[in-house]
């Protein structure tokens, strides 16, 4: 054996290259192993064994698990493909404890555990097994994912409710969940990662909020909270945790918790809220320079420009200026009844100054109905403000009404954002610039314009090539349609010209580049 594979450090190394990236299955993340790979090393030498094992078995969901039962024990049928494919196990006799030998030896390396039944059913399974994996069989485990919601195998989730557990992800409300929440902060006292449906239930509503609530109010040590709505006592709470640095909410209590003389969410680094613009709003006009590093709101039915300027408002007091590094207000898809509703939502330029503050912001996006009012003094104040900016999209779905700035406002970011990569920007290209000498931004890579006005490509093209001599794509509205014929004739004749001239202008660039 060469002396290289007896340091344990480089075995491991080896073996953590073949389980592959961290990628997003279903509904979290975990890491999905090349199981292939590592089952053929776990089999080559007893040296990579047992670092093949863990990561094969460390992120796994019940079925990998159940799957290890006798072959005459069960049987598994597969129904749908791709990413429908469900699997259904069955039982064909009753299970006696040898039948779990092998659970056994793989259950110790399991730390992050799955169940949904849209993905594997294992209804006829859980009865019988029950017994056996409720006996401390997966003494590792830290993080569970339940998918489970009205049907009756929610209740085996306390099979796998251990002290150290960390992480719980209960996405379905049912009346069994908001049950287990009363006992779960003294089941499992170390959980840091706490997710309780974030999707809400109308019906329900009336119960998860003071079950969910009382449950957090006994979490002492919660790091990251994903719920619907909280009442007035659990968001106090949550508001003097030092330890908290995640959380993300739908609504917001009709009354927010009386300021005191302790700073509110004195570690909060990441805000998700998803609600009527109102309630980020109010939020942020209560809270007090909360170190942020990223905030995200996310709005059901198209706001008005008023309501823009309060959140935008709100953040510019509400959040510390100097931790803030990603900020994004996305409108869901809504409908406007005729022209004259596009001048109550386009959101003004003086709105998006309030956002100047934030000097080290690196990612800005505004999804609206019909995009911000901006100039080309607006635009060069902005870069100039965020010359760390690597990512910045306004985008709108009805694109933007007569966009005052022009293409010579592009030049102000090759002078003041050496990292910009992605940018997506509304603005007039029938009127060309003079050449602004040897200003160029390679950094650029993608170029989205929106809707943007042009009168003609090979001018904008010379002009675009010589500022962003790296630009490798340029989009526009129409690009983000898919093909829907439907939908591009709803934008209009003279919208699909101009994506006509912004074809040539891609074309153009490519071989001048």
């Amino acid at each position: 054996m060469h002396r290289c594979l007896e340091v344990s450090e480089l075995v491991g190394l080896v073996c953590s290259h073949l389980q592959g990236p961290r990628q997003l299955e279903f509904a979290f993340e975990v890491v999905r192993p090349k199981r292939g790979d590592l089952a053929v090393l776990a089999r080559t030498s007893t040296v990579f064994s047992s670092h093949a094992l863990r990561l094969i078995w460390e992120s796994v969901t019940l079925k990998n698990l159940l799957s290890c039962l006798p072959p005459g024990s069960f049987r598994l049928r597969m129904t749908g493909e791709g990413y429908f494919t469900k699997y259904i196990m069955q039982l064909l006799r009753p299970l006696q404890n040898s039948d779990f030998d092998r659970v056994r030896v793989y259950a110790p390396h399991v730390k992050h555990l799955f169940s949904d039944p849209e993905f594997a059913d294992l209804s006829s399974v859980f009865p019988s097994a029950s017994s056996w994996l409720s006996q401390n069989m997966l003494p590792n485990l830290r993080s569970l994912h339940w998918m489970h919601g009205e049907n009756s195998n929610f209740q085996y989730i306390h099979c796998f409710l251990a002290p150290q557990l960390t992480a719980i992800h209960i996405p379905h409300t049912s009346l069994a969940a908001l049950t287990l929440l009363s006992s779960l902060a003294l089941r499992c006292p170390q959980l840091t990662d706490v997710l309780f449906f974030p999707r809400g239930a109308p019906d329900l509503r009336s119960l998860a909020v003071p079950a969910v609530s009382a449950c957090v109010r006994g979490l002492h040590g919660i790091k990251s909270l994903t719920a619907d709505i909280l009442n007035q006592a659990a968001l106090k709470h949550l508001s003097r945790l030092p330890s908290l640095r995640h959380l993300r909410l739908g609504e917001l209590p009709s009354v927010l918790p009386t300021p005191d003389d302790e700073v509110p969410f004195p570690s909060l680094q990441t805000l998700y809220l998803s609600s009527e613009i109102a309630s980020p709003s109010r939020f942020l006009e209560w809270a007090d320079k909360i170190p942020l590093v990223d905030f995200l709101a996310e709005c059901p039915a198209f706001s008005t420009a008023n309501e823009v300027h309060r959140l935008f408002s709100a953040a510019a007091g509400g959040i510390a200026h100097s931790s803030l590094t990603e900020f994004a207000f996305d409108n869901e898809f809504g409908s406007l009844n005729d022209a004259s509703d596009g001048a109550d939502y386009l959101i003004r330029s003086s709105s998006l100054r309030r956002l100047f503050c934030f000097a080290n912001l690196t990612a800005v996006s505004v999804l609206s109905a019909v995009g911000i009012d901006l100039d080309d003094a607006t635009v060069t104040d902005m870069a100039r403000s965020w010359r760390h900016i690597e990512r910045l999209e306004f985008q709108s779905y009805y694109g933007t009404p007569a966009p005052r700035a022009t293409l010579q406002c592009l030049a102000a970011f090759s002078k003041y954002c050496p990292h910009l990569t992605k940018l997506a920007i509304a603005f007039d290209a029938t009127v060309i610039p003079t050449a602004q000498g040897d200003l160029s931004l390679e950094s650029l890579k993608s170029l989205d314009v929106e809707s943007s006005p042009i009168a003609t490509a090979p001018p904008v093209a010379h002009f675009i090539a010589r500022i962003f001599p790296s630009l490798t794509d340029i989009t526009t509205l129409i690009d983000s349609l898919d093909g829907d014929a439907e939908w591009e004739a709803d934008v209009g004749p003279q919208t699909l010209q101009y994506d006509r001239h912004w074809k040539d202008v891609a074309a153009i660039c490519a071989p001048i580049k």
